[in-house]
């Protein structure tokens, strides 16, 4: 198999194997190595860089960042693949395969340092695996993710869209998004029932907002998107231990209505209600 692209070998290995992809663990691969080339393009990594790969598959995407890159580490869940993965990546010594539930697992187990995200993430875990990532509090610069199109139109969403959501917020708060790729359903096998797009998320070295407490931002950021259907003051109320003339005081002090929604507040309004809280 000397002279033959790594999608082939990949599924050459996995009929060998006799594998069958689990719809339960979102196992939509993708083995043409000029998209995935051209998405490691678009991922802007460089030969300096560790990569975290969530959900390598067979492994293709992985054997394509391995010579680019300084050093890749894929985490995958399912042990049925390990023959493929192991086949792929042989004589690779940069890259490593770890055998767990990447959402279960202590993400500082796998990176010592900076490091980027580059994967096909399998879209039952979009949101949890972006969230464990940016909230980890790990020297993360950015993130390279294939998700579902309409995922990666919720995150881009803002404030007045009809998608901002706690996800989008938090999201935002920590980085710059944007689409740089659409990829048809036919370019997986598998092919899902949707349309996928690969975002990018710049983590921000200098967050534009800057609450005095981190910890406590996101805690009220939750609180505005915890009951969207009741305003701001009976949710940080609720997640506060306020009294009700308190946190009306509190919105009212950022020039906000006290009968606003939590959602229709812009992540800098909700900066200066955690640090009004932090204050009491």
């Amino acid at each position: 198999m000397a002279d033959i692209s790594w999608g082939l070998r990949a599924r050459t290995l996995l009929a060998r194997a006799g594998f069958r992809p689990q719809h339960s663990l979102g196992q939509n691969f993708l083995l043409d190595d000029d998209v995935l080339e051209h998405l490691i393009d678009l991922s802007g990594v460089g030969p300096d860089d560790h990569v975290l790969e969530i959900g390598p598959g067979p492994g293709v995407m992985t054997r394509l960042l391995a010579g680019r890159v300084r050093r890749v580490t894929a985490v995958e869940i399912d042990r049925a693949l390990e023959p493929v993965l192991s086949e792929m990546l042989s004589g690779v010594e940069n890259a490593e395969v770890v055998y767990r539930d990447a959402m279960k697992a202590d993400l500082s187990e796998f990176v010592g340092g900076p490091f980027r995200v580059v994967a096909n993430l399998p879209y039952y875990i979009t949101a949890d695996a972006v969230l464990k990532v940016l909230l980890s509090g790990l020297p993360v610069l950015s993130l390279s993710v294939m998700v579902q199109r309409e995922a990666a139109e919720r995150m881009l969403s803002q404030p007045g869209d009809k998608n901002w959501c706690l996800l989008a917020a938090t999201v935002s708060y920590f980085a710059d998004a944007a689409v740089l790729a659409e990829i048809p359903p036919e370019a997986f096998e598998p092919r899902p029932h949707v349309a996928s797009a690969f975002l990018h998320l710049d983590v921000y070295r200098e967050k534009p907002v800057k609450p005095r407490d981190e910890a406590l931002f996101l805690k009220v950021l939750a609180a505005a998107f915890a009951m969207r259907r009741k305003t701001l003051v009976n949710n940080l109320k609720a997640a506060f231990d306020l009294d009700s003339e308190r946190a009306k005081r509190i919105v009212r002090s950022v020039s906000e209505d006290e009968r606003v929604r939590g959602e229709a507040l812009t992540l800098q309004k909700l900066a200066e209600i955690s640090d009004r809280i932090g204050a009491l």
